[in-house]
Parts: C-alpha cells; structure tokens; sequence
C-alpha cells in the first residue's frame, strides 16, 4: 500500500505545490431523509450493499492525489470519529491522511463551510462532496482541467462534475431535479436554479444579461447531480462574506451566477460513462443498491471486498454469497441478492432483489422481496418483508409482515403475528419536536405519540414525514422515500401538466396507478417506453450478433439497457429469442442451427432465472417458430438444444407442455406434437434413474 499523502513543501516550486489538493467530505446535508434510522446512526455510516455509505466515497479520494481529507462532522460526531479511528483510513499506512472536523454549532452546509474558513482548514483548491457517493470514475482528467481552467480564467472558482441521465434513468431523483444553462463550447455554468416535482413548475425566470453575453446557451435537464465539485480555495471565503447563504445549490451556485458584483464563474464537467450517483434518499438507496448489484458500477461490486474481512462469491443471476452462509436446501434464491456473512436462511424461504447483511436469522417461509436488511437482524417463521429497510439488530417475529415503503430501526423488536402497514417508520425512541419554537401546548405530544406495538425491547413509535421548513412539500419528501406508490399521491390542481407523467417517475409497473383520472396517458406512455426498449434491444442484439461480439459482452450491454429504460427480462426474452432462430441459415439449417446457437443460448440463460422464465422461454421459442415453415422443422432441435445447455429444465418443459398456452392456434399445436416426442424421452430417461436407484 502506498504512503500516505504529505502536504506540498512551501520551498517547492508552484507548478508542483499546485499537484495535491485537499478533500472536504460533508457528512450532514442537513436533510430530513432516512427517519427514524438516521436519528440514530450518521446517515454516511448506514450500508449500501453491506459496506458503509462513506467507503465509497474514500476508495475515490484514495485514487487522486490528495493530501488530506476533512470529514466535516454536525452530527453523530463521536460515531463518526470512532469509526475512523478504528477504520485503516487512520493508520500510519494509509493511502490519505484524515482528519475529523467537528462542527456540533453548525446547522447548515453553509456554516460548515464558514466554519472551515474560521479555522482556516483550507490552504488549497479542494474536492468537496458528501459521504453519500458512489462512483467509479477516474478524477485525474477533471482535476487538470480545473487547473488549466483557471490559469486562462481567473475569476473561475468551482468545477461541478454532473452524470448526464435521461429523463427515466432510475439514478434520477424522483422529488426533485435540476436545470443548468451551460455555454456550450466551454461548458460555463451561466445559471441554476433548483426544481422540485411538486407543486409543478412551469416557468423559470432568467436575466436577459446571460443571452447578450452568451452567444449559444444549452439548457438541460438531463443531467444527475452527485454534489461532487472541485472547488477553489476562495469558496469558504465566499460563504463567509455571504452569511445568508445556506445550502450548496440554491443558495451558493445560484447566488454566484446571479450576482452582479462578485464576478466569479462556475463551469460543468459533463461525464457519460462513468457510474456517478448519490444517495440523496431513500428511493436512490434502492436504485443504487440494485444498480451495484446488477454491476452498473464495476468495479465496484460486493466481491471486490472494499472493506477488510468481506468474501462475497458472484454467481449466476448477480448472487452474491459471502462465506459461512447457511442455505437450506428447500429455499429460493431469486436474482438481485446479496447475503453477508455469517447468515442463516430456513426451508422453503424465497428472496429476491435483496441485500442481507452479516449474522442474520431468516426463519422457514420467509419472504424477502425488495428488502434491506442490515446486521444482525432476526426474522422468524412465515414472515413477509417487502420493499422495506430492516436496521440492525431488528427482530420481526414469527407470522409478521411488513408492507412496503416501511423503515425499522435498531433494536425495534416487532411481532408475534403483527402488519405494519406500508410506508410506516418505527424506532424505540419518540418522534421529536421538529422546531425548537413550538409553543408549550405542544409539551403533549408525548400522549400524541403512543406505542404502536408493545415490543420485547420496549415500546415502538410511528413516526412521521415533517419538515420544520416551510418551502418543503410533505408530497416531494414521499416521492423521495423507498417504495412510494403513486396511486397514494394526493395531487391538487395546477400538478397535471402536459407533462404529469414525469412527476416521480416510476421504476416498476406496479408504481403506475391513477392520477386524478390521468392512468390513460401514463398507460400509454408505458407501452411506449417498452416499444423503444424493445427495439433499442433488437438493435443490439442485432450489432452484437452481426460483429461476432462475445456473449458476455452482448449481456453487459443488455443488461444497461435493461436498467435504463427500467425494462423487464419478459421483454428482453421476447426479442432476443426470435432474433436468434432468425439468424440459422435456411440454406443449412441443421449444421447452421447448432453453430448459432451453440454460441447464443447462453445469452438467453443470463436473461432467465425462475422456473416460470424457463416456461416463458418455451412460449416464445414456440410462438416464433410457428410462424416460418423452415423453423418449425428445427423446433424440436431447438427445444433439445435448450434443455442441454440447461437454459430449461424438465419440470419447465411439461409445465409448458400442459400449459393452454402451448394450444393458442394450430400451428403451435402441430409444434407441441412434435414435442411429444421429447416428453416421453424424459418419461423414459426418469424410469431408467429410478430403476438404477433402486
């Protein structure tokens, strides 16, 4: 492991002292997001697929050259500092140098960062972002442009590095959005301005100075921002000289490009491929987490083992199993999980699009769908999880569920035979007043917050969605939370626009409900979307196929499309299939059909996971091969070579052999005869297994 990093020497000459920068990592952004758990535990220090939130965020800094690194602390200092001190990041090896800057007065960014000018903590240009981000890009390239940057343009003091996204990338946040005007040859930031999705907005106002100066001006709202900027040395100065500015965004960025008088100008660094996102709330905790899972960010991905100790093993369908792991025999493991070590999981218990952390209990007939649970977390028998965040040390006992949207925080012990009903947030401890000018009548409360359930651990309290400020929409905070369905969004007159399906765009089906009589227009839009998914996969697949691309490559490219456009492997199925059977040569279709898909049938196995994907596989394959004389003829060679390179099993092949959807028209009845054939060969071969087991 390399040294660690040491503050340019005075003596060198300026070209060299210029080489490292500082990194300023804020742990607060000051939001209400993550309640009741992050009133507990620092919200840099809760897991995203089990690693702590701000581990991501220091393998960054650690690939850049940085002499030391400020993490700023308002809240949940000790936690923090005792994390540290007990992590590699503040041993005498370690690649940077950290330092704790603890700010229990501040109550904003903007006086964390007046706090560090008071101190003078900033003696250079330095990166400042939160311990929320997880990215694998390659800073180097945006830190030498800052620097030649301000060499032709003095006046120029911060570099704000953005992902461009579109509209329904699930890396967007759905309560709110940001629209930059940019001098396009230059990429200046010529204004800001922050939008939430509700109320609507339908205007922005902008100075007709920006146009006289500008002679090209892109406005976009394509573009994710990740709160990751490369500031100059004067930036604390500026919120110092400026006291009234508050937030990073709406107050310093919008203030500077505003301003008449303090001539200071902010440029973009536009970035495409890279993975850049940030854990803004809770519906970005699930995107990111499934988007690591499905390896968006590689390399990082759980079996990298960024922190000490972990052994996770990647398997088929992006399984991630870390060792001493105990699985039943008679328990389903679904695509998209990860399990920690240590954990035991009982008979007949299914989980999919899950992360389960270390030591963890999971009783028989369990049902994880969508769930987070943390360490040491016990779930006992028959019970439901779903689309929910479990915290650590949890107990949700036998015979309980637990409905989407919902958080349990640490320690709450929930159950026997108990519902909590979805988007509930419980902890042992009582909701606290938001503002610390209520009036006294208030002082009761403590009688309006009674124990919902009477828990092992003591009594459990709901809390609810507030803000103490008054510019914050409750709704916009919904549309942030985990699972929120948009059929439970109360909208009110002036929030359905031409553009109403864009307020918090959904990431599944089950999202979409009924807007105030708007379902028509969101249905319409949905089958649009899977129409262009759909066609973007058949050109894919089509290219891949055409210039002989490996198989994994193809699935990679795939499998972005898939998370882009929010598309479904039922969809994916339904293209790749029939462009596969129609690339066998009718000329030769035998010898063409085992080449084609000796390579091919892979593919389609990574795009199949549970038993009633392998039927699904089968209803296509047949479908398509209904429709051309010559394919119908290779069908049953087909459905031979499916079964050997184990994409269906035999169960599958009878489920659909005695599926209705096997008889829809003559022509795939005449396919389903010819595979009568293929069913008594099975019939045959499991007489013979168990004649020789006996």
């Amino acid at each position: 492991m390399p040294p660690k990093q040491k503050k340019p020497n005075n003596n060198e000459n300026n070209e060299e002292a210029e080489e490292a920068f500082q990194a300023v990592i804020l742990t607060d952004f000051f939001e209400d997001q993550f309640l009741p758990i992050s009133h507990e535990i620092p919200r840099c220090l809760m897991p995203l697929c089990n690693i702590p939130l701000i581990e991501y965020t220091m393998e960054l800094l650690a690939t850049v050259d940085i002499f030391e690194v400020l993490i700023v602390c308002s809240t949940h200092i000790d936690a923090i500092k005792n994390y540290f001190e007990q992590s590699s990041w503040m041993k005498s090896d370690s690649r940077l140098s950290v330092k704790i800057v603890q700010t229990p007065e501040c109550m904003s960014v903007g006086d964390a960062l007046r706090e560090l000018d008071a101190r003078q903590l900033i003696t250079t240009d330095f990166i400042l972002t939160s311990g929320e981000l997880v990215t694998n890009i390659k800073l180097d390239k945006a830190l030498e442009e800052h620097r030649a940057r301000k060499k032709i343009d003095k006046n120029s003091i911060m570099t704000m590095l953005l992902k461009e996204a579109s509209r329904t990338h699930t890396a967007r946040a759905k309560d709110a959005s940001s629209v930059f005007a940019l001098e396009p040859n230059t990429n200046q930031c010529v204004y800001y301005e922050s939008v939430v999705s509700l109320p609507r907005k339908n205007r922005i106002d902008i100075s007709p100075e920006i146009f006289e100066n500008c002679s090209q001006i892109e406005f976009r709202n394509d573009l994710v921002d990740p709160y990751l900027d490369i500031c100059s040395v004067e930036v604390p100065a500026l919120f110092t000289e400026n006291f009234d500015w508050q937030r990073l965004r709406s107050d310093f960025v919008h203030g500077i490009l505003t301003s008449d008088i303090l001539g200071k100008t902010i440029y973009t660094k536009i970035v495409t491929e890279p993975y850049v996102a940030r854990v803004q709330n809770e519906q970005l905790y699930k995107s990111i987490s499934h988007h690591i899972l499905n390896r968006w960010a590689f390399p990082i991905v759980p079996e990298t083992n960024l922190k000490a100790g972990d052994d996770y093993e990647f398997t088929r369908g992006n399984i991630y199993k870390s060792t001493n792991v105990v699985l039943s025999r008679s328990c389903m493991i679904d695509e998209n999980v990860q399990i920690g070590f240590g954990t035991r999981i009982g008979e007949n218990t299914r989980i999919g699009n899950s992360v389960i952390g270390k030591n963890c209990r999971i009783g028989d007939n369990v049902v994880l769908e969508g769930a987070f649970v943390w360490d040491n977390v016990t779930i006992g028998d028959n019970c439901t999880v779903e689309k929910s965040i479990i915290a650590n040390n949890a107990q949700i006992l036998e015979n309980s569920t637990i409905a989407q949207g919902s958080l349990v925080s640490i320690d709450v012990s929930l159950g026997p035979e108990t519902h909590i009903p979805k988007y509930s947030r419980l902890s042992l401890l009582p909701q606290p007043k938001m503002s610390a000018f209520e009036s006294s009548d208030e002082e009761e409360d403590e009688e309006e917050r009674q124990p919902a359930i009477q828990g092992e651990k003591g009594p459990v309290y709901f809390w609810s969605l507030q803000s103490d400020d008054d510019d914050i929409d409750i709704r916009n905070m919904k549309l942030g939370s985990l699972a929120y369905d948009m059929a439970d969004l109360v909208l009110k007159d002036g929030d359905i626009t031409d553009s109403a399906s864009e307020v918090g765009e959904s990431d599944d089906d089950s999202d979409i409900g009924s807007l105030n009589g708007s379902s028509w227009a969101l249905e319409t839009s949905m089958a649009k979307k899977t129409e262009e998914f759909k066609k973007e996969i058949a050109q894919t697949i089509e290219r891949s196929m055409n210039e002989n691309h490996s198989v994994y490559t193809a699935a990679l490219e795939v499998t972005g499309l898939r998370m882009s456009s929010n598309g479904s492997y039922t969809d994916i199925r339904e293209v790749i299939i029939p462009i596969i059977m129609d690339h066998v040569d009718p000329k030769n279709s035998v010898q063409s059909l085992k080449s084609v898909l000796t390579k091919w049938v892979p593919l389609v196995g990574k795009m199949t996971h549970l038993p009633e994907d392998q039927v699904h596989v089968l209803q296509v394959l047949q479908k398509h091969c209904a429709t051309q004389e010559y394919l119908s003829k290779l069908f049953l060679g087909a459905l031979q070579m499916f079964y050997n390179a184990d994409i269906v099993e035999e169960d599958a092949i009878r489920n659909w052999y005695n599926s209705d959807k096997s008889k829809s028209n003559p022509a795939e009845i005449k396919l389903r005869e010819r595979a009568t054939k293929f069913i008594e060969w099975l019939d045959e071969a499991e007489e013979e297994s168990d004649e020789e087991s006996d």
